[in-house]
C-alpha cells in the first residue's frame, strides 16, 4: 500500500511491530528468542544495539535483513513510496527491497572471493539498473571517496590487506543511497583511519535521510543518536512456569 501520511510525516523509514522469532538452537542456552519487540527507525538517525545478550542483537539484525524467518509480527519498510511488510513479501519483491532500500554492511572477508575492487562496486550498481558509463563513473567516485589508492582498484581482492578490503566494503555499501543500512560486522577491528572514514560516511548519509542500526564500537559511538536494548531472558528450565516472561525492546 502507499506509505501512510503519518509515517511520512514522522519520517519513519522502518517499523518493527511485535516481532516474535525463536533463537537458533545453538543459542538457546543463552536466550530463547525475541518476543514482542517493537521500535521505529527514522530518517537521519543511527541506532546502536547494546543488549545484555549479543546473540539477541544478531538475531534482530538477521530478521531485518530477511535472513531468518519470524514467527509473528511485522517489519514494515518504506520502499519507494510503498509501505511494505518485508517478511511477507514474495522472494522477487523482497530481493528488490534488499537491493534498493535495506542495505547491508557485512563482513569484509566475504569479499575476497570477488575479482577486483572496481568490479565489486561496479557489479552492485549494474545490478540496480545503472548504465555502464554511470556505474563506472560512480564506482570511481566512491572508491576515491573512501580513499582506496587507484593503483589497487584493479588488484585481486584476495591479495588486498584487510584494511584495504574494509575500504572496498565501505565503497560497495555507500555507493547506493539506501533508506536503511544494517551494520553487522566487527567494527572494533577497523583501524583508526577506517573508523574515521565510517563516521564520515555515516554522517553524510544521515544528512541524506538514511538511517542506520547495528552494534558500534566506542570509537564510533559519536555517530549514534540513541541506544536500543533488547531484553532477552535466559530460557526457562523444563517444568518452570513461563507465563509472566516476555521480551521487550527498551
Amino acid at each position: 500500500m502507499e506509505t501512510p501520511f503519518a509515517i511520512r510525516f514522522n519520517n519513519i523509514k522502518l517499523q518493527v511491530k511485535r516481532l516474535y522469532t525463536r533463537a537458533d538452537p545453538s543459542h538457546q542456552t543463552q536466550f530463547s528468542g525475541l518476543e514482542d519487540v517493537s521500535f521505529v527507525l527514522r530518517g537521519g538517525e543511527c541506532v546502536h544495539l547494546q543488549s545484555a545478550v549479543p546473540s539477541a542483537d544478531r538475531l534482530l539484525l538477521n530478521a531485518l535483513l530477511g535472513q531468518t524467518p519470524i514467527e509473528a509480527g511485522a517489519i514494515w519498510v518504506d520502499h519507494q513510496g510503498q509501505w511494505l511488510n518485508f517478511p511477507q513479501l514474495p522472494h522477487r519483491q523482497a530481493a528488490r527491497v534488499q537491493a534498493h532500500t535495506i542495505g547491508y554492511l557485512g563482513s569484509s572477508d566475504g569479499l575476497r572471493s570477488g575479482s577486483t575492487a572496481m568490479d565489486c562496486v561496479l557489479k552492485r550498481l549494474l545490478e540496480l539498473g545503472y548504465s555502464r558509463s554511470q556505474a563506472d563513473g560512480d564506482s570511481r567516485h566512491v572508491l576515491d571517496w573512501v580513499g582506496l589508492p587507484r593503483r589497487l582498484w584493479h588488484s585481486p581482492l584476495a591479495d588486498l590487506p584487510l584494511d584495504k578490503l574494509h575500504q572496498v566494503n565501505l565503497a560497495r555499501t555507500f555507493a547506493v543511497a539506501y533508506s536503511v543500512i544494517v551494520v553487522d560486522l566487527p567494527l572494533d577491528q577497523f583501524d583508526p583511519a577506517n573508523q574515521q572514514r565510517l563516521q564520515a560516511l555515516v554522517d553524510y548519509r544521515k544528512a541524506q535521510d538514511t538511517c542506520f542500526i547495528g552494534r558500534f564500537p566506542k570509537a564510533s559511538l559519536g555517530v549514534c543518536d540513541r541506544t536500543l536494548s533488547i531484553y532477552a531472558p535466559t530460557p526457562v528450565p523444563i517444568g518452570a512456569t513461563a507465563s509472566n516472561i516476555a521480551v521487550h525492546s527498551c
